[in-house]
């Protein structure tokens, strides 16, 4: 922890560089357009974005002034007006209270948009009576039931598939593309197939419609936008293993 807080603390002198204003006050000029005319110029940039960003704590205030002038009176070898161990202290609540605000956060982010998907769902189900909801929070509808027992983690099955937007829109398939994909029944397939995987059994044709958090999330992929539900038709030829 004491390399760490050392580091940040370099990492932010960088900025403080050229900072100080009249009676020894910390002034940062935010508005003055940037120039990087060196590799340490773009270096120390980015060392400064990147440990912005980790003090980016939500429900925190910090008071930047302050936090500069720790910065010099540290790197000057001046009185600290803590002890070490007082600091420490402080500094592992804050990991612990920033660790609590992100997690509430996210836990708000994804209420906040199963409550925007809902309405898409409960209009899927009154207009289709043969989609039903799995307790994994997805849904899907039997188009071929097939035989056999369902699909376990470990197994290895070998599937065509299509994935579609809510409109209808192709955004990949195996069919007419290429062959058809063999793979383990595993966490590394996205959530949402990787639970369907194991209500399918060999010869069964399904169509999921997955929420955007058990398909690609937030990060999305190349051809899919983030916080996207999407549709798989997936056709399983064979469970093995």
């Amino acid at each position: 922890m004491k390399k760490s807080i050392i580091c940040v603390a370099a990492i932010a002198a960088l900025i403080a560089t050229g900072c100080k204003g009249k009676e020894g006050r910390i002034v940062v000029n935010s508005d003055k357009p940037v120039e990087l005319t060196s590799k340490n110029d773009s270096l120390s940039w980015a060392l400064g974005f990147a440990m912005a960003q980790n003090m980016a704590v939500p429900g925190i205030d910090i008071n930047r002034e302050l936090m500069l002038q720790a910065i010099v009176t540290t790197l000057d070898s001046k009185q600290q007006p803590m002890t070490e161990h007082q600091t420490m202290r402080l500094l592992t609540e804050l990991e612990g209270q920033a660790s609590m605000n992100r997690h509430m956060a996210a836990q708000a982010s994804k209420e906040e948009l199963a409550k925007r998907e809902a309405p898409y769902f409960e209009q899927l189900m009154r207009d289709n009576p043969n989609v039903k909801k799995s307790d994994k929070g997805f849904y899907y509808e039997v188009l071929k039931e097939g035989s056999g027992k369902p699909g376990e983690i470990g197994q290895v099955v070998v599937f065509d598939y299509k994935g579609m937007f809510t409109n209808g829109q192709v955004f990949d398939q195996t069919y007419g593309n290429r062959e058809p994909i063999t793979h383990v029944i595993s966490q590394s397939i996205f959530p949402g197939l990787f639970e369907g995987f194991q209500i399918m059994n060999k010869g069964s044709h399904y169509r999921f419609y997955f929420p955007s958090q058990m398909g690609f999330g937030q990060r999305g992929t190349d051809n899919i936008p983030p916080n996207t539900i999407i549709i798989y038709e997936v056709e399983v030829h064979d469970i093995r293993g």
